[in-house]
């Protein structure tokens, strides 16, 4: 499970992230300084609860890391 919080208005969903968190998923929230409109990322990263803190650019890429690891766990099939 992954959840992205980027660019928008309002800090609704730090509440979810947390538990997102707490089941094993991985968090991660745009840096500000790339956010168009930086309030939603804020109040991720306020919450404590966030993993990862990326560009845009990065945020696809490490998506794809973690599905990547996820593919080749132990409990993947051959």
């Amino acid at each position: 499970m992954i959840a992205v919080i980027v660019s928008g208005y309002d800090g609704d969903g730090s509440e979810a992230l947390c538990e997102i968190r707490e089941v094993g998923g991985t968090t991660i929230a745009q840096r500000l300084d790339t956010a168009k409109e930086p309030d939603m990322p804020e109040s991720a990263i306020a919450s404590g609860c966030i993993d990862f803190i990326m560009s845009p650019e990065d945020i696809g890429r490490r998506i794809v890391e973690i599905m990547n690891m996820g593919s080749s766990g132990p409990d993947a099939p051959p």
